[in-house]
């Protein structure tokens, strides 16, 4: 068995969120970890954690953003495991725009149902002021490039994925996305210490709640070197 490198974010007091998105701010709740019993005053130590299906590294189904799309307890334990290829793009300051030209120069051979993950470099402004708000976004060329590919599980290390080519266009934003989710593909994200991997290959682990009705779920991602057989 190979090394496994930890890909999702600690979640703690104080975490990014989408509340930081304008319109989001009364939607989406602040990340929150308090402890409720102390092995000292009650003989036992427990905490209640607050969070939403999108809080820390998560991943995603697609009645995310479809009214008829599937729910993540949809899938099996299977859907979540999968061989991974990693494209790793040169560092990416703030606000940059990546195109499919960019991805394609990177990018290792990508098999029919491989997990996809893009690398940034984002994962280490992971809770750094600006995270949310000034992460790199993809153009829809990117996007359009990645349904190309016909995977499984896509995953990158930034919060936000869409460019501004959507921001003014109600009808189009989340649009190709949405084609992402019609699919079946899932989606995980934003993910960590990707720098860590060695090979641009190998073994995604992406395991969520177990969480009955809902479009998604904060997961634990692990990558391991290697394949499973």
């Amino acid at each position: 068995m190979g090394k496994f490198v930890e890909l999702s974010g600690v979640i703690e007091n104080g975490l990014w969120g989408y509340h930081e998105l304008p319109g989001l701010e009364n939607i989406m709740p602040r990340v929150a970890v308090e402890t409720v019993a102390t092995v000292k005053e009650h003989d036992f130590f427990s905490s209640k954690i607050v969070v939403s299906t999108i809080s820390g590294t998560y991943l995603e189904a697609g009645s995310h953003i479809l009214e008829d799309g599937r729910n993540l307890d949809s899938y099996s334990i299977e859907d979540f495991i999968k061989p991974v290829k990693i494209v790793r793009l040169p560092e990416q300051p703030a606000k940059n725009l990546i195109d499919d030209s960019m991805l394609d120069a990177h990018a290792p051979k990508i098999d029919r149902g491989d997990a996809m993950i893009i690398e940034t470099g984002w994962g280490k402004m992971w809770n750094k002021p600006g995270y949310v708000l000034q992460c790199p976004n993809m153009l829809k060329t990117a996007l359009e490039w990645v349904l190309d590919k016909d995977i499984s599980i896509f995953g990158i290390d930034v919060p936000c994925i869409e460019a501004s080519w959507s921001e003014g266009d109600e009808e189009e934003k989340g649009g190709l996305l949405s084609e992402m989710f019609k699919r079946g593909v899932l989606l995980v994200a934003p993910l960590v210490n990707l720098d860590r991997i060695e090979a641009d290959r190998g073994t995604l682990f992406c395991i969520p709640l177990a969480v009955k009705g809902t479009s998604g779920a904060p997961a634990r991602v692990l990558f391991m070197e290697g394949d499973l057989a």
